[in-house]
């Protein structure tokens, strides 16, 4: 530019996302004497300054700009500066608006607008070009078609150093590229074909890869979902995988960015809202947001904080329903929508509809065979053999802490200075730690008493029993049910039953029932609360009417008296069986109760062999 001091980054930035937003019809119009009304859309609030100076530079004085980057609540609306745009054209000059979105623009530019331009950040093949514009020379360095995906004016600025040379500037782009999104350490992560941890997720996103590769037409595909699950069962990382899969670039929010990337006043909160989608709208990419329960319940806002939520509630929609319905007319039109949350019960059920989130597929625990691939992953030198054996001690775990065992595990390795050993994991898993032995009797006999419950019921397969007091946890019986039919009340009555024996283990042969029976949502008597009284309220008990889910039955229970009384009618029915098996069956516990007391691990074979040796003969299914 003639008359410049000093040649900014940016201007070769925009000068490249100039070109490619303009056709040569417009680049002629906006160059001409002809008075005209130009809107710009930048991807972000960060462009606006940049992008302010640049116009005026390029465009000359005869332009009145009005660049908006949402800042202002007073300044930054639509009812703001309609008078001097009016007077301007008036005038016979030029007026062009410069913001992330045109809501805060005048409305009488909106209206009267000749043109609008979208700006890009530029990627790839663009940055190349913006290298050439900047050193002002050919650039042979190679760019790949993602270095760039989802960084900021600044953050591609910020790789023109002085001095630099263009495979240096390349370098630091690549790497900036990487840390934005997510892809750093992709090389460790797992195949998504091979993560079979991740269940049902896992064969949806195999099976909208496929119809990606068939060119399925995007409208007839469903590529939105929701995961769900509690914390720690790898749902952020199933994205990554996703995206490492269909090799496209991860842009990765929260709901927390989008009031970390502004002032937290309403209106910052809606101009992030819009800059987010308007990055996903210039990339075929997975987008992944995280925390989306963080986002409330429209129908559960206090009166107090309504009229703030409902403006952000209302245009994130809005934003979500015209980012969707983009499939196949633009650059973002091959996006995977990815939600993340702990708790699917907390989310607007208008988010999870058609047209916005279209399925909801839970990410649990894995299971044995899950833990076994977990391990391998993280555990490549131990044998396969024993792999296994760790995979039945630890399964249960979530991956989180399966990587949590396998790092503490490592750092006993380097501090003895030796390769990794199985005994290592196994250290970690069942740390020699000193449990009283009042308190090491109480958990053995109650877990003792669940797993001779399900083999006594045949009401799953049982996995084992591991006792560690490492995070909290005490004792844990593992099992599966059994898939291949859908479960009856009989089925039920059974479940609830074995898990009613560990606490009618404990009274019988410890004289009391400890706390650990019942004291939260994820004990025995929580979860038997729930089995029973979901039978109640679905129409499987004496009523036919579903009057509540299995997530919100126990509110239903608290609230209902009448449904309370049928609950605990068939809980104290079912207590009493729970306690003439576990009579009947006292011998087996104790033998049971004994060796996990010395081994703190029983696999469910072991188990299974004790049961047999120590049953009493002709003992019966109560």
């Amino acid at each position: 530019m003639p008359g410049d001091k000093k040649r900014l980054p940016t201007d070769a930035i925009l000068e490249v996302a100039f070109e490619e937003a303009l056709t040569s019809a417009l680049r002629r119009s906006v160059s001409g004497k002809a008075p005209l009304a130009i809107i710009v859309i930048v991807p972000a609030a960060t462009w606006v300054s940049p992008c302010e100076r640049f116009w005026k530079r390029r465009y000359g004085d005869r332009w009145h700009i009005i660049a908006r980057d949402g800042s202002s609540r007073s300044e930054h609306k639509g009812t703001v500066g309609n008078s001097s745009v009016s007077g301007v054209l008036v005038d016979g000059r030029s007026v062009v608006g410069i913001a992330t979105s045109s809501d805060i623009l005048p409305s009488t530019l909106i209206a009267s607008a000749d043109h609008t331009i979208r700006l890009s950040s530029p990627t790839g093949e663009a940055l190349r070009q913006v290298l050439e514009r900047h050193l002002s020379r050919t650039v042979t360095a190679d760019v790949p078609a993602l270095v760039g995906t989802g960084l900021d004016i600044n953050d591609l600025a910020a790789a023109f150093r002085p001095g630099s040379t263009s495979r240096q500037i390349v370098t630091r782009m690549e790497r900036a590229t990487r840390r934005r999104i997510g892809s750093e350490g992709d090389d460790r992560l797992p195949s998504l074909q091979t993560a079979i941890e991740y269940g049902a997720a896992r064969r949806f996103f195999l099976d909208l890869a496929t119809d990606l590769k068939d060119r399925v037409p995007f409208s007839q595909l469903s590529r939105s979902v929701v995961l769900f699950g509690e914390t720690g069962t790898g749902k952020t990382t199933l994205a990554k995988l996703v995206a490492k899969h269909m090799n496209r670039p991860l842009l990765a929010y929260s709901v927390a960015d989008l009031f970390a990337r502004s002032d937290g006043a309403l209106g910052g909160v809606v101009q992030a809202t819009n800059a987010m989608f308007e990055m996903i709208s210039t990339h075929s990419c997975v987008f992944l947001l995280d925390e989306l329960d963080a986002l409330p319940d429209r129908s559960t806002i206090s009166s107090r904080g309504r009229d703030w939520w409902l403006p952000v509630l209302t245009n994130f929609m809005l934003r979500l329903d015209d980012a969707f319905s983009r499939g196949g007319s633009g650059r973002g039109e091959e996006t995977i929508f990815i939600a993340c949350t702990n708790y699917l019960d907390r989310i607007d059920s208008a988010l999870l509809r058609p047209g916005r989130y279209e399925k909801a597929i839970e990410v649990r625990r894995p299971d044995l065979a899950g833990t076994i691939n977990i391990l391998s992953h993280y555990l490549p030198e131990i044998e396969s053999g024993e792999r296994a054996e760790l995979g039945r001690l630890l399964e249960g775990s979530t991956g989180a802490e399966l990587m949590m065992v396998t790092r503490d595990a490592r750092r006993i390795a380097r501090r003895e200075d030796r390769s990794l050993r199985a005994d290592d994991v196994r250290a970690v898993a069942l740390p020699d730690e000193a449990i009283p032995p009042a308190r090491l009797r109480r958990i053995c006999v109650h877990e003792a008493g669940h797993a001779v419950g399900i083999l006594v019921l045949r009401c799953a397969t049982l996995r084992g029993i591991v006792v560690r007091t490492r995070d909290g946890a005490a004792g844990q019986t593992t099992s599966v049910q059994d898939d291949g039919d859908l479960p009856t009340r009989r089925d039920f009555e059974a479940r609830v039953v074995a898990t009613l024996c560990g606490r009618a283990a404990e009274h019988l042969l410890i004289g009391e029932v400890s706390v650990g029976s019942g004291l939260d949502e994820e004990s025995d008597m929580a979860i038997a609360t729930r089995m029973i009284a979901s039978l109640h309220a679905t129409g499987l008990g004496d009523d036919l009417a579903f009057t509540s889910d299995y997530r919100r039955v126990l509110k239903a229970v608290s609230r209902d008296k009448t449904l309370r009384r049928r609950v605990e009618t068939d809980l104290v029915r079912l207590q009493k069986r729970a306690a003439r098996l576990v009579r009947g069956n006292q011998d087996a516990i104790v033998a049971v109760a004994n060796a996990l007391a010395e081994k703190r691990h029983l696999s469910g074979e072991a188990i299974r062999i004790l049961f047999e040796d120590n049953r009493r003969p002709g003992t019966q299914n109560p």
